[in-house]
């Protein structure tokens, strides 16, 4: 399966008071990691809207186990993969290192998200094309 390093330099303004990452930046981070994945196999958010009708992939469950902390200026890398696809629904995991050392592992659980037939104000789960998974499974 297709992986997508993503390169992070921790700001003054991502750190807490401890002067370490304040945690909310890694799903902040995680979120970008998975939009830089699929921009990886050439599928940004316009095209997948443009070619599939997508208007995102709404988080419905996310988590984060926090290893070892990361403080300004220090470089993450955030190696992301889909580790799982269903119909609807699309699992992105998440490794943070910090100059080799796991920092962070996470995950985020998404859907597939359409505009509901019915009311094009809600989003609805559709499912996922075919060739959406080939395209990782062929990089």
């Amino acid at each position: 399966m297709k992986r997508n390093i993503l390169e992070v330099t921790v700001g003054w303004g991502d750190c807490d008071p401890a002067e370490i990452v304040y945690y909310p930046n890694y799903y902040r981070w995680f979120d970008d990691a998975t939009h830089a994945l699929f921009r990886s196999v050439g599928l940004d958010i316009g095209k997948l809207y443009k070619e599939h009708r997508v208007v995102g992939m709404p988080l419905v469950e996310s988590s984060a186990r926090y290893v070892s902390p990361s403080a300004f200026g220090d470089v993450l890398k955030i190696a992301s993969a889909v580790s799982s696809w269903q119909r609807k629904v699309l699992v992105v995991s998440h490794t943070v290192t910090n100059n080799g050392r796991l920092a962070v592992e996470g995950s985020e659980t998404r859907i597939w998200g359409m505009r509901h037939p019915d009311d094009p104000s809600r989003l609805k789960a559709g499912e996922i094309p075919a060739d959406i998974r080939r395209r990782f499974e062929a990089a």
